[in-house]
């Protein structure tokens, strides 16, 4: 047996030996496949939210379907219409002949006289609705409606020829055209005209210009007459209650124009989308814009001048909402004007024209322009034969593409999807396919200040959504991005300091036994979901401090002032009951927080009373003007840099001193010379806070409108409050633990040399520990940064450019929770969220490269101590 021992312990060995080679070549290969694969899925995020993102930026596709000749008079139609399938089109032809046609072959379906024995001058059509507007030579109006008609055929009704009609194609069909459907049906189109009785004039006058708008109180016409008088009028319905016939007539008053020197009539007349102002435009670029809020009584507001380089007004056209006023001039360009109204505007109405944008052609003039029924994309047609896509707002040049060159784009049509393009010159008819893309998305629109419609100058905006169909969606990024670190910031200026101190105190200070209770219990508060805390925040916090705002304000002061105040008077104990006494040196800092938070309740009543008349909510708000007001708000802001330029002061100039003086001095004396020194300090903090505050107010300077203003209840104070508190833990856990990692023997060394525990924590300890440190901030951003349901819940979640610590906003991640499920798919607002989650992950990924590098250098330097 003994001599088998010594072969049985060797066989042992091996086997634990070859156990522990698979174990660490395993081992070896599951950390890399872990590692590789935790890079790979980091990579594939930021490669599937590229992805998704990459189309906003790519360009419009123009297809050309087809070209055909139509037989119409040279003077071309007035108006023309297609239908959403892009297969049946009609025009309204200068002598009142209405004219149908197929769009792939250009034949004629129905041609008719809808007017017989009257002469046609004019005639309008809002671009989204079907209702239209005609007037006459001897001053009669007449209103209708021309609508694309579908129905399914019942099978009894589809003629034998049709009955093999193959799938998705279109044959001709009782004035119109029939498509067979893949689920085998007949579906027939064609258009239907739906004209009311004549509306005889109330004195005669051939109408020269007619325009209309569907507004949300009905139709308003607006028309003029060849002597030169303006009628506005709101079409007012009488029903028949015997037969049930609608008659209608029109309701209103009259301008008569002031005649121009050496200048005809206007060339152009348009009606704005809610019916309150007409313009009156001249082909040299004169325009005259009439209010007619009071129908009864038009009044000209303001008159100005379009061009200014002597070009001609070419072309005119609303956008979508009737009101944006495009006018393409004969130099080429496109000019976009809107109302806005600016402080000392000078016009009747307060309101003045401003061109927002201008889009430059190519050397030949604007002929034809052509507005999109959705969005803000717009065609032109120039004299060369060439057509040029635009979206308005972001000034974008989509596509380009020619009819024949050299010959004048006389009329354009948008499709009603956007997804079709008509030209017409006098050689025939041009059709093409249009895939816009995502034309509202471009870097300028996203990160840059724009300028939309009705604002008084470009700025940045997200607003995704609407009640209205001629709502333009709003895509600036800046605002969310700016709520992100606008979140981060407050949260970290609460939550770093407090934590990285609470760490620095447990690690060097506290007891052993007292941090193994304080420790797990800070931990414990990492384990409250968010959703708790943004609750707590909503419900609770924010209408708390919004009911003690002046104590909350004042406790900034108190409750450090209550811990250094008892730091100091901490010194004057007996060194004897001092001693005595340090093992429950804690519970009488536990103390100190209730007596600042004391001193904070006692003093705000007085301090609103005082400095902001009672009323700081009012104050903030602009309602309240006291001259102490603006410098307290002043001295608040002023604070931090009165600590820092006394500390620096005390450091450099008194501590120096107070050290020589103080040498030979009993401890009873060097600790009140302390406490003399801090409420030195104090009153210099306050007093030289107070000194700045009263200059920049005496200047001229208001706080409120920086970080300061409007009290908003849910606003960047409460989601600082509370994400300070939530990033606590994590920050605390990692540098207490980076601190108590730092070898012993460099504490010992340097306590054994005779410096105190501050001192040894602050020059030998902290250095050490710095990386630790800095990782442990780093990774309470990443958490501030990606935090959502407390901003979501505590912020207001109102995207507002405002450094007010006293207002909301938004952050990338909380508009992303929000609308994200609500976004069509693949939708620009759809894509655009995804570029906000890109924009999220490229800033974390960012902050994250620099503070490691920032990190491996706090590392080298904590290795060579």
């Amino acid at each position: 047996m003994d001599a088998k021992r010594p072969f049985s312990g060797h066989v042992r060995s091996r086997k634990t030996s070859r156990a522990v080679r698979i174990g660490e070549v395993l081992s070896r290969v599951f950390i890399t496949i872990g590692g590789i694969g935790t890079i790979l899925a980091v990579a594939l995020v930021g490669c599937f939210l590229i992805y998704v993102v990459w189309p906003l930026f790519q360009g419009a596709t123009v297809k050309e379907a087809g070209q055909f000749a139509v037989k119409m008079p040279a003077a071309g139609p007035l108006l023309t219409g297609v239908d959403d399938n892009q297969q049946l089109g009609w025009s309204i032809l200068s002598n009142g002949t209405l004219q149908v046609f197929r769009l792939d072959t250009g034949g004629i379906l129905e041609q008719r006289d809808l007017f017989p024995g009257l002469a046609l001058t004019a005639c309008s059509a809002p671009s989204r609705d079907p209702d239209i507007a005609f007037g006459f030579k001897d001053g009669t109006v007449r209103l209708g409606k021309i609508r694309f008609a579908s129905r399914f055929l019942d099978p009894k009704e589809v003629p034998e020829s049709l009955r093999e009609l193959p799938v998705d194609q279109v044959a001709e069909f009782d004035q119109g055209l029939v498509t067979r459907t893949p689920e085998g049906q007949w579906r027939a189109q064609k258009i239907n005209v739906e004209l009311d009785e004549p509306i005889k004039p109330t004195e005669p006058g051939a109408i020269q210009l007619i325009d209309m708008s569907v507004t949300s109180d009905g139709l308003a016409v607006s028309l003029l007459t060849v002597d030169g008088k303006l009628r506005t009028n709101s079409v007012i319905e009488h029903k028949n209650l015997i037969n049930g016939v609608i008659r209608k007539e029109l309701s209103g008053g009259e301008l008569v124009l002031p005649k121009r020197a050496g200048k005809g009539p206007p060339d152009y007349l348009l009606i704005s989308g809610v019916g309150d102002n007409v313009y009156l435009v001249w082909q040299d670029g004169h325009l005259v814009r009439v209010s007619t809020q009071d129908l009864e009584n038009p009044r000209v507001v303001e008159e100005m001048e379009l061009l200014s380089d002597g070009t001609k007004v070419t072309a005119l056209q609303f956008q979508i909402g009737k009101t944006t006023l495009l006018v393409g001039n004969s130099s080429g360009r496109v000019r976009a004007w809107f109302r806005i109204k600016p402080d000392g505007a000078g016009t009747g109405d307060g309101a003045v024209l401003a061109a927002g944008h201008e889009l430059a052609g190519p050397q030949a003039p604007v002929i034809s322009l052509a507005t999109s029924s959705r969005t803000r994309m717009m065609a032109a047609g120039y004299g060369d034969g060439r057509v040029r896509l635009y979206y308005v707002t972001s000034e974008k040049l989509l596509a380009e593409t020619w009819t024949e060159r050299g010959q004048p784009v006389q009329g354009l049509v948008l499709t009603p999807k956007d997804d079709g393009l008509l030209a017409r010159t006098s050689a025939g008819i041009w059709h093409w396919q249009l895939d816009p893309g995502y034309p509202e998305i471009t870097f300028k629109a996203l990160f840059l200040p724009v300028w939309y419609e009705g604002y008084e100058k470009p700025t940045h905006v997200w607003q995704s959504s609407s009640g209205s169909d001629a709502f333009e969606s709003k895509f600036g990024l800046w605002p969310l991005v700016f709520g992100t670190l606008k979140a981060t910031f407050y949260s970290l200026l609460l939550g770093v300091p407090l934590a990285l101190l609470a760490a620095v105190y447990t690690s060097e200070y506290l007891h052993a036994r007292t941090r193994a209770i304080v420790k797990p219990t800070i931990e414990l508060m990492a384990s409250l979901p968010s959703v708790v805390l943004g609750f707590l925040a909503a419900l609770v916090m924010a209408p708390f401090v919004e009911k003690y705002l002046p104590a909350i304000l004042i406790s900034i002061l108190t409750i450090p002032s209550a811990f250094l105040l008892g730091a100091y008077v901490w010194q004057l104990l007996p060194e004897k009951l001092g001693l005595r006494l340090a093992g429950k040196r804690f519970l009488f800092i536990c103390v100190a927080l209730p007596l600042g938070v004391a001193a904070a309740a006692a003093i705000g009543p007085y301090f609103e009373r005082f400095l902001f008349r009672g009323d700081l909510m009012g104050w903030l708000a602009g309602d309240t003007n006291t001259p102490g007001g603006s410098t307290t708000g002043w001295m608040l802001l002023m604070l931090p840099l009165a600590i820092l330029g006394t500390a620096v002061l005390q450091a450099q100039v008194v501590n120096p001193w107070l050290r020589r003086k103080t040498a030979g001095w009993q401890r009873a004396s060097s600790a009140s010379a302390d406490l003399a020194k801090f409420l030195a300090a104090s009153g210099l903090v306050i007093g030289s806070a107070w000194g700045m505050g009263a200059l920049l107010n005496s200047l001229g300077f208001d706080p409120r409108g920086s970080f300061m203003g409007t009290y908003v209840q849910r606003n960047a104070l409460i989601v600082g409050f509370m994400m300070g508190f939530a990033i606590i833990p994590i920050i605390y856990t990692i540098a207490e633990d980076a601190l108590s990692s730092v070898p012993e023997h460099l504490r010992s060394a340097s306590l054994g040399c005779g410096a105190t525990q501050w001192q040894t924590a602050r020059r030998i300890i902290i250095p050490t520990a710095m990386s630790g440190l800095f990782s442990a901030t780093m990774i309470g951003l990443g958490r501030a940064v990606g935090e959502t349901m407390i901003v979501l819940m505590a912020a207001g979640n109102t995207p507002v450019l405002e450094l007010n610590i006293f207002n909301g906003f938004r952050s990338l991640s909380a508009n992303i929770a929000v609308e994200l499920p609500e976004a069509v798919r693949n939708s620009s607002h759809y894509r655009t969220l995804f570029l906000a989650a890109l924009v999220l992950f490229s800033m974390t990924f960012l902050v994250n490269t620099v503070a490691e590098a920032i990190r491996q250098r706090f590392r080298k330097r904590a290795f060579q101590l």
